[in-house]
């Protein structure tokens, strides 16, 4: 069977594609869908007649769409050929010439042999491949025409990309090409411009044939190929005469007498009233013949012909009947295409819609493939003219590589990378659009998306729109019930994870409580946490861990508007993205979105750590070649028609998406961009459009565009934007506001100015709601806000339930933006300060300090000058609470002032109580311990509480007594403490401990370990029983401390890990950082891997906070010790803080020397070594400790090193300090055989080599090595070998000192210390070169 290399492929001619593709036509699938109304031709596509049946055809995307990929398959070689100086010639029908490759798989096409034979009729094209049709009948005659068919005249196959492009594209492979011959030659004798249009204007005729049906626009085709072919019956075939025959037939004119026939001019003056005179009688040719539908009147060839004219540069009309096009009910789109080819030649015609370059014509054919509904379907008329004109402001344009990136971010996040994408921009430039396109990606992938918006006016609702967020998802738990599994998992996880913390969340996340049930713990309010608000933004970071690891699908939230974000918010999402502790959340995305800095918008430094951090999309204004995509998709007109319109927008808008959109309706309202019936689609007055005169601003252009609107439009516009940019319709249409506000809004909702949600008004873009609410002078302002504040708090009857709670925080926003000069009846003051303090402690119920701080600050402003004595117990209440919340957010100054007024005008010592153990928490946070103890005991004293006079031993003693009178059991039932006096005596006791066991001295003795390990279990059983997690961080820290020398110490790091937890979940941010830098410490200790050591060190730095630096400081050192071993060098960078901490802190300074004294030993650099070494025991004496870990490890240290520097220096204090480490080691070896064991044995091995007892040292290194190994240290197992190497080197035994230094280096470098590794091999061929030099030492 004839065939291309491809097996399943057909070929053949045009006419006969265009006729077996109208049959192929299934139109019963038809009746009653869009092309046809049943009530005018019914509902059966029998009761159709033949012509209706044949434009229903047409019209169906069966035979459309193909019928377009055809006529781009031409459009596409033709200017493939141009730019190779090639074109068709204009003197040759082309219709006759073009043959149609179909894939079988997907097009309706079946041939037999002879249907190709018989589809091949057209002698003029037989005779241009070189066949003679006398041999038609002959056998394989058909195969070796196709063969020559698809093969190009050198011989090469016709390239297959674009069938399996089509094919790739659900389209199905159909492709039209024009015969070979057709390349053959130039017809350039107009010139190339002139000709370029002739050729628009021949393909014009081609694609009226294609779309019509195969109906020809004159009557002299048929005749004109007549001619033709006899002409090429007489010629030869071969390809010589051939090209000759082209040539002849583009200069002979006789042989093309007809207008049709040549690029004539075609006038259409009139538009659509020139097809009026088209007579009946003036029939088409109809290549459809006897395989037309049934019953269709049948005309075989015209009746009549038209005049003609010979000159083939004749600029006489020609009319051909595009009318027919268009009642066949063809696209308008498709139609005017035809009509701008055929107009493209005509001088009197040729306007700015018609075709200049083929190219276009190309173009406009793609967009109508790719995007058939918006560029090739007719615009619904009768919907715009009663909806009216939508100008795509929630459609996404040329912002496709920046959606690429935040989709190859969210990817990537899935496998663990960094899960963050920031976009910014300036106002209106698409920021929430481009979020929102990728939040339909993310539902399309299977995944979840949340979003939430941060407002300007709504600013005092505790975690904004971050917890309506997370309470979005759980609404989507509660109600979607094909996610009853994740919520049983995720109500089960939080349980086990937060236990009676989730209590604290439900205050910001009410549907967490319908999640959880009835059995939600109730936690006791009077418990005062050391800092709430640290405490919800680590269990905002649980939950999130939750619903991330209990959820199969892929969650994303999406914030926008940041820069109106409250500190908590963001605060809680750069502690959810960068701080250590939460586990690694592989099923989270968090994408925001900010406006750009700039003069008018407040910006947080903390979004700056959001959007330096993860992927960043910076969004500008489009270019002009985008906007011209957005105009031309919006007006559904080509991008050739639509681009003088967009040069006039953007050079007015300079691209802002929002002010195109907003411009365009603007137009439209004023008909300078308006809608045309008779041609079925837009149009524009470019003059006057670019005569109009606009500001540079789109906020100006809103608010002068919005003075347009009615009055009453205008004033609900402002009371909506009151309220911030979005409101729910109960509060804008409360009592007392204008009752006509809703109806008033609609208007402004059909202006597209606003968007109505279920039942919540929404401004389109934040920028009309600013434009809305800067209508109105400030000071009117102020006095509108005040009034709605005081209707919408006659709605708060009775307590603070959490369904008033939203009520609450709006009607008192509302009257913190009136402020206090809006006040104009005096009680109002009063009842202002009492609903700023009825928020607050809501706020702070919500662990919200930022916020509650502020609604006290402002109830504190709204009091008139004597409240002290008008209104005594408000006032102590509000100052009071706003200096513990200035204390928790760290704003000293503001704390300093309400402590002061407290103190000056309280009326009783027990009202100034609470504020000055304020006082006291803020002088120990600035390192002014000794004035926090002085200030601490004085105000025990008054309390009647002495504590002066009595050793901190003595005191120990006595509670140890006290203790022993008691057994365990009653020490667990002992009641709780009611007392309020002693309760807060209780909190100065603990603050003064504190402070105490940093500044008094004491040495570190070896301690009872037993009895210490029995009141640590003891401590953990009353933390238990007790329930309180306010100093869970801090016992947890101790007690690991006590367990570290009892148990393994690589089992005792788990407590530090759940100690830093405890200290999260009770807001405890310098006890989490403690048992963060713990961890650190004992990991390092402990022999853990450094690489991971030197991650978990940058989580601890960037974890401490302004009021936590000497914990900084100390991880910074950590960190230094470990670059060194690893290679890196990595000197710390010390803020001017940090480095005034480093020179006045003992504790500090003892830890820097200790660590510069380990890495000099290590490096072993005698000299360093010991003045450092020197430094630190200077330090020792005069610093109080507990017994933590470290001293264990110092002392086994420095015990090493004082043995190393008494083997040196021959000085007895140094064989002292490192026997009084010897037997240090050894009685706790005793209490934990595990910990201890291998570095008590290391100790011996080096006394003995300074005591010169070589057996005893070789026994001794052994058992070191040993015991290392069994008990998994691995640094100090390298240490241990590189010991003896030393040892044995001394001795001369070199093959054992080669074998200890190699071993040494295995284990180095199995931790880690690839810096330690180095030097070790360079010491070894140092010693090794020696050796070979005959030296001994």
């Amino acid at each position: 069977m004839p065939s291309n290399s491809n097996s399943e492929e057909t070929i053949i001619l045009l006419s006969d594609w265009i006729r077996r593709a109208l049959v192929g036509v299934d139109l019963s699938a038809l009746a009653g869908e869009r092309y046809v109304s049943s009530t005018a031709y019914g509902t059966e596509s029998s009761q159709w007649t033949a012509t209706i049946r044949k434009s229903m055809a047409l019209c169906s995307d069966d035979y459309l769409m193909p019928a377009l990929q055809v006529a781009y398959s031409l459009a596409n070689q033709i200017c493939k050929e141009e730019e190779t100086g090639k074109s068709p010639p204009l003197s040759v029908d082309w219709v006759d010439n073009i043959v149609v490759y179909i894939n079988n798989q997907v097009g309706r096409v079946s041939m037999c042999d002879s249907d190709r034979c018989d589809s091949l009729d057209s002698l003029a094209f037989l005779d241009s491949l070189g066949f003679d049709p006398s041999d038609a009948g002959k056998d394989n005659f058909a195969d070796n025409l196709f063969e020559s068919i698809i093969h190009d005249h050198d011989g090469t196959t016709v390239s297959e990309e674009e069938r399996d492009q089509g094919i790739e594209e659900d389209r199905g492979y159909i492709k039209a090409e024009f015969a070979p011959f057709m390349f053959n030659t130039n017809d350039d004798d107009n010139g190339p411009g002139r000709d370029a249009m002739q050729r628009i204007y021949s393909l014009g005729l081609v694609f009226y044939v294609i779309f019509s049906g195969g109906e020809r626009p004159t009557a002299h085709f048929h005749t004109a190929s007549k001619v033709v072919e006899q002409k090429l019956s007489r010629s030869s075939k071969s390809d010589t005469e051939t090209e000759e025959l082209s040539q002849d037939l583009s200069e002979d004119s006789d042989l093309l007498p007809f207008a049709f026939d040549q690029p004539s001019p075609i006038d259409l003056t009139g538009e659509l009233s020139i097809f009026d005179s088209v007579g009946d009688d003036e029939y088409v040719h109809d290549p459809l013949g006897e395989y037309a539908f049934d019953g269709a009147p049948q005309h075989p060839y015209p009746k009549r012909r038209h005049s003609y004219q010979q000159n083939r540069n004749i600029s006489n009309s020609c009319s051909v009947p595009m009318e027919s096009l268009r009642e066949k009910g063809l696209p308008s789109p498709l139609c005017d295409l035809v009509a701008n080819m055929l107009e493209c030649t005509n001088a009197t015609l040729s306007g700015k819609d018609s075709y200049q370059r083929m190219s276009d014509v190309r173009s406009d054919l793609r967009l109508m493939l790719d995007n058939p509904n918006t560029f090739l379907r007719d615009l619904d008329m009768t919907k715009l003219s009663t909806t009216g004109s939508q100008f795509m402001e929630k459609t996404m344009f040329g912002r496709n590589v920046e959606l690429s990136s935040i989709k190859d971010a969210y990817r990537q996040s899935m496998s663990g990378e960094c899960g963050l994408a920031t976009i910014s921009g300036s106002s209106g430039t698409g920021k929430s659009l481009l979020a929102n396109e990728f939040g339909k990606f993310v539902l399309a992938d299977g995944g979840i998306f949340l979003s939430g918006k941060f407002d300007q006016l709504q600013q005092g609702k505790p975690f904004g729109a971050l917890a309506s967020t997370l309470d979005q998802y759980c609404g989507i738990l509660l109600h979607n019930e094909a996610m009853a599994s994740t919520k049983d998992k995720v109500v089960f996880q939080l349980r086990s994870v937060l236990g009676k913390e989730s209590y604290h969340l439900t205050k910001i996340i009410p549907n967490l409580a319908t999640i959880l049930g009835s059995e939600l713990p109730v936690l006791n309010h009077s418990e005062d946490c050391i800092n709430a608000q640290k405490r919800v933004q680590y269990l905002l970071c649980q939950f999130v861990d939750v619903i991330s690891t209990s959820s199969s699908a892929p969650i994303t939230l999406f914030l926008d508007d940041l820069q109106w974000a409250d500190a908590a918010s963001i605060a809680a999402v750069n502690q959810l993205l960068f701080t250590a502790g939460p586990l690694s959340r592989k099923n989270f995305f968090f994408l925001g979105c900010a406006r750009g800095k700039d003069s008018a918008t407040k910006w947080s430094p903390c979004v700056d750590i959001l959007v330096a951090g993860g992927i960043h999309v910076k969004l500008d204004c489009m270019d002009e070649h985008t906007l011209n995509t957005m105009v031309s998709e919006t007006l559904c007109l080509s991008p050739r028609l639509t681009r003088t319109l967009s040069n006039v927008i953007y050079h007015k808008t300079k691209g802002n998406p929002l002010f195109v959109c907003r411009l365009m309706r603007s137009l439209n309202k004023e008909g300078l961009l308006r809608l045309s019936l008779s041609r079925r689609r837009w149009e524009w007055d470019t003059k006057k459009i670019r005569s109009r005169t606009l500001p540079d601003d789109v906020a100006i252009f809103l608010t002068d565009s919005l003075g347009e609107l009615p009055d009453k439009v205008q004033w609900a516009l402002f009371i909506l934007s009151c309220f911030g940019a979005s409101s729910e319709s109960a509060f804008v249409g409360s009592k007392g506001l204008d009752r006509n506000i809703l109806k008033n809004l609609e208007i402004a909702v059909a202006e597209g100015l606003v968007d109505k949600i279920d039942d919540q008004y929404r401004f389109a873009h934040d920028r009309i709601q600013e434009a809305a609410y800067n209508t109105i002078p400030g000071h009117r302002r102020c006095i509108i806000h005040f009034k709605y504040g005081l209707e919408l708090s006659s709605l708060l009857i009775g307590d603070e339930e959490d369904a008033i709670a939203s009520v609450l925080f709006t009607a008192v926003n509302q009257l913190n933006l009136g402020g206090p000069p809006a006040v104009q009846d005096e009680s109002h003051n009063v009842t202002a300060a009492r609903l700023n303090l009825r928020a607050g402690k809501k706020a702070m119920e919500m662990s919200d300090y930022e916020t509650a701080y502020s609604y006290f600050d402002s109830g504190i402003s709204f009091l008139r000058k004597k409240h002290w004595q008008e209104h005594y117990a408000l006032s102590v209440e509000l100052f009071s609470l706003a200096a513990k919340c200035a204390l928790t957010i760290g704003d000293h100054t503001s704390l300093k002032f309400l402590i002061a007024e407290v103190v000056a005008k309280a009326h009783f010592f027990e009202d100034k109580l609470d504020v000055l153990f304020f006082e006291t928490c803020a002088l120990a946070y600035s390192y002014k311990l000794a004035e926090s103890l002085e200030k601490g005991l004085d105000i025990l004293s008054k309390l009647g509480i002495e504590v002066q006079g009595a050793s901190v031993e003595a005191r120990v003693q006595e509670t140890k007594d006290l203790l022993s009178a008691h057994t365990d059991d009653e020490i667990l039932n002992t009641k709780q403490m009611t007392d309020a006096t002693m309760i807060i005596a209780m909190k100065f006791l603990g603050k003064l401990e504190i402070g105490m066991t940093q500044i008094m001295p004491k040495s570190v003795p070896y301690g009872n370990i037993n009895e210490g390990y029995h009141y640590v279990k003891l401590a953990l059983s009353l933390l238990d029983k007790v329930g309180s997690r306010e100093n869970a961080g801090e016992v947890i820290f101790v007690c690991t401390q006590v367990k570290s020398y009892v148990e393994p110490l690589q089992a005792a790091l788990e407590y530090h890990r759940e100690g830093y937890s405890a200290a999260m979940a009770s807001g405890g941010s310098s006890q989490a950082v403690i048992n963060l830098l713990a961890l650190n410490i004992s990991s390092f200790f402990a022999g853990a891997n450094l690489q991971r050591i030197q991650g978990m060190c940058d989580d601890t730095t960037q974890s401490a906070e302004k009021q936590q630096l000497i914990f900084m400081v100390h991880a910074q050192q950590i960190k230094r010790t470990v670059s060194k071993l690893i290679g890196t060098g990595e000197e710390p960078m010390y803020s001017s803080e940090g480095r005034d901490i480093l020179a006045s802190n003992s504790s500090v300074l003892r830890s820097y020397h200790y660590h510069a004294a380990y890495v000099s030993f290590i490096f072993r650099s005698y000299d360093d070594t010991i003045e450092n070494i020197e430094k630190y025991f200077a330090f020792q004496e005069n610093t109080w400790g507990i017994l933590f870990l470290a001293h264990a490890v110092h002392a086994f240290h420095t015990g090493l090193i004082s043995f190393w520097a008494a083997r040196k220096s021959k000085e007895q204090r140094w064989y002292q300090r490192g026997n009084q480490s010897k037997l240090a080691l050894r009685r706790w070896a005793e209490s934990s055989q595990w910990t201890f064991e291998n570095k008590w044995y290391l100790l011996e091995a080096e006394e003995s080599f300074c005591n010169n007892d070589v057996e005893a040292a070789k026994t001794y290194y052994e058992k070191a090595i040993t015991s290392a190994k069994l008990h998994k240290f691995v640094h100090e197992e390298a240490l241990a070998h590189e010991l003896a190497a030393y040892f044995y080197l001394e001795l001369g035994e070199r093959e054992q000192t080669v074998e200890h230094f190699m071993l040494a280096h295995e284990k180095h470098l199995e931790w880690g210390a690839l810096g330690k590794c180095d030097s070790l091999l360079k010491f070894v061929e140092f010693m090794k070169k020696l050796w070979d030099e005959g030296r001994t030492s």
